[in-house]
């Protein structure tokens, strides 16, 4: 028998708080057992022979591996696979101990939420509150209020208690006990109750308000009944009020117009007219009314669009009202309006490549082609969708300008050294991603930027494409492509790109912006993999390629998920014939971007995709376009520039049209 490794050693010192039971399962078999000589990929093997084990309710093999397992670093896992189903059996000092050596586990957090939960119904108030620490979840924040009633610890509880009271939703019962000293305390007045009003009826909780009617007077519950009135019938509610001209007034009005707004923009629109006279509305409540009005306006072509969005001065623009003036200066092709909204400096950081793109376009159609031209060669230094459009305009070199990110050897150790990058870096190769990407992102959350490149490159020397991608995101560190833009599943991109006749550019392009290359992306709306598919429409594209079975969890095979992915990427394309239009149809579905196509008139694309309705569609093709680009010089493919991808936009009708043409091409005359 070996003597104990230091690392054993170590560990008894470590947990000699720990019971005799727990030792006698981990550590003392964790001496018998233990081989300083086992690898790293027979450490791996064990591991996962030993979860295997515990699943089967083996546990005198469990405890045996896990007993060679105390230098691996994902040991406290299998202590915590162990004592998580059995938490009412294990002493409450052992979870401590655990609590202790490896709070910093995912995992832990989970085990610890689920050990206080045991606790309140436990009714072990004292060791909750030893034990507790802030929490998001409201079920155990309110058991925290109870254990300090039960433990009569109530400094400052009636202030706790307020903070979890004071929002817009309904609490779990699990509040009640606090929330009834709270109705019997002074803290509990009128200014408070509407306090909570307001927030549920800004989150459209109307059951939540009646609720809280009871705890105001007759003469409030009135005013409360005409708020609830005019939120479910807002023309009515703000036909001719008979206010007095009094906050509680202004603030149901404010309300009852935005809500009439998105129902009927007629009405609204001259509705707002006769109270804005009447009424002394704040000047936020002015703002959130006329920018409601713009905004439904410009969506119904509303004739008065225009000199809605016309009172908001440039310098208080963001992103939202940008989207509304520039769409409705499209639409009606106005200009020179135009270079008026677009005069001096967005406020939003965000658009500013964006703002001064679409000025120097509206510069360039009023024939100011000098100051167009400045600008245009001020975007095209920049790597950017705007300034590759801007490039176009004037037939100016792309800016690539990769830059590796440099080395930094110390850093590097320093961190691959770290516990919690050991564990990710295992859990990533054992194929356990989920655990492994909990514990990534909990490593990086309080990096600096520095820190973020460096695990950056450590993620992207593991083959951990999709954290690499996540964390130079997180560090705003753009400039090294290799790095951001990954070449991966060469042999099947190349395969199909050459089957299905797309461009290898794209369908990187549209991976990479779909998933980033996680194999297991699962989106809210049901679509997995690598590109997004969703299983109806796989199920579909899959028996329209002759797959001899069809199963949703094919999806998640890289292979089987870019054989069906690029086989519906060649539908929408040969249905549309045109790649924007074709990775608009991706990205919102076939039927709803065929809506979007012009019935008579050609359309340019720049203009196509900025009118795109759906905001998130919009920035996914801009997005792809240059990505596509960043892949053909990644590819070392020559590059095809942005203007010969971006096909002009036919009209759904062109044989109604005679003699149309839709070859449109940038005006760089004089630029």
């Amino acid at each position: 028998m070996k003597s104990p490794s230091p690392i054993i050693a170590a560990r008894s010192s470590e947990l000699s708080g720990i019971s005799t039971i727990i030792l006698g399962i981990f550590l003392f078999l964790s001496v018998v057992h233990v081989n300083a000589e086992q690898t790293i990929e027979e450490q791996r093997d064990h591991y996962l022979q030993a979860q295997k084990a515990l699943n089967a309710g083996k546990l005198t093999l469990f405890k045996k591996l896990t007993g060679e397992l105390a230098d691996y670093p994902l040991y406290p896992y299998l202590i915590h696979d162990y004592m998580r189903p059995r938490l009412a059996d294990i002493d409450d000092k052992d979870i401590i101990n655990f609590l202790r050596l490896y709070g910093d586990l995912p995992v832990a957090r989970d085990m610890h939420k689920r050990w206080l939960s045991l606790l309140a119904r436990q009714g072990k108030w004292e060791t909750f509150l030893e034990n507790y620490t802030p929490q998001e979840n409201v079920v155990l924040r309110c058991y925290q209020l109870q254990a300090r009633i039960k433990t009569n610890s109530q400094s400052y509880l009636l202030e706790d208690t307020r903070r979890v009271w004071l929002t817009g939703k309904s609490q779990p019962d699990e509040c009640d006990p606090a929330f009834s000293l709270l109705y019997e305390s002074d803290l509990m007045t009128p200014e408070l109750v509407w306090e909570r009003v307001r927030l549920a009826m800004r989150n459209n909780k109307t059951h939540l308000a009646k609720y809280l009617a009871k705890l105001l007077d007759e003469d409030e519950k009135k005013w409360l009944d005409r708020w609830i009135y005019t939120y479910s019938n807002p023309a009515r509610g703000t036909r001719n009020p008979d206010y007095d001209d009094i906050a509680v007034a202004r603030e149901i009005l404010t309300h009852g117009m935005t809500r009439l707004a998105a129902a009927d923009i007629n009405t609204a629109i001259n509705r707002w007219d006769n109270l804005k006279a009447s009424y002394t509305f704040s000047n936020k409540q002015i703002n959130n009314i006329e920018r409601s009005l713009a905004m439904r306006a410009v969506i119904r072509k509303h004739p008065r669009a225009k000199d809605l969005l016309d009172v908001f001065s440039n310098n208080s623009v963001d992103e939202n009202l940008f989207n509304w003036r520039l769409r409705n200066a499209l639409e009606t092709s106005d200009w020179p309006t135009l270079v008026r909204w677009t005069d001096g400096v967005p406020k939003d950081e965000s658009i500013k490549l964006r703002w001064l793109y679409w000025r120097a376009r509206a510069l360039e159609q009023t024939g100011d082609n000098h100051s167009a031209g400045e600008l245009y060669n001020q975007l095209a230094n920049e790597r950017d969708y705007y300034g590759f459009l801007a490039a176009d305009r004037i037939m100016a070199d792309y800016k690539i300008d990769h830059q590796t990110l440099p080395e930094d050897l110390q850093s590097w150790d320093e961190l691959s050294n770290r516990s919690a990058v050991k564990r990710a870096r295992e859990l990533y190769h054992i194929g356990n991603i989920y655990q492994a990407r909990r514990e990534w992102n909990l490593i990086v959350h309080n990096m600096t930027s520095n820190e973020l490149e460096v695990a950056a490159k450590i993620a992207f020397d593991w083959g951990w494409h999709d954290q690499t991608i996540f964390t130079l995101g997180r560090a705003r560190s753009y400039d090294d492509l290799i790095l951001r833009f990954p070449i991966i599943y060469e042999t099947e991109m190349r395969k199909y790109s050459s089957m299905r006749n797309l461009d290898l550019g794209w369908i990187y392009a549209l991976t990479r912006a779909e998933s980033a290359f996680m194999t297991d992306a699962r989106s809210p709306s049901g679509a997995l993999g690598l590109m997004q598919v969703m299983p109806r429409t796989g199920k579909a594209t899959a028996r329209s390629i002759n797959f001899r079975t069809y199963k949703n969890s094919y999806l998640l095979e890289p292979e089987k998920n870019i054989t069906i992915g690029t086989a519906y990427l060649k539908q929408v394309f040969e249905r549309f014939d045109n790649v924007i239009i074709a990775t608009a149809a991706y990205n919102a579905g076939p039927n709803a971007v065929a809506k979007w196509i012009p019935q008579f008139e050609c359309m340019e694309p720049d203009i196509w995709i900025e009118k795109i309705p759906f905001k998130e569609t919009r920035k996914y093709v801009a997005r792809i376009m240059f990505y596509s680009t960043i892949y053909d010089w990644r590819l070392n493919d020559e590059i095809t520039r942005m203007n010969n991808k971006m096909s002009t936009i036919s009209p759904k009708q062109e044989h109604l049209v005679a003699d149309l043409s839709c070859n449109v091409s940038p005006n760089i005359s004089g630029l």
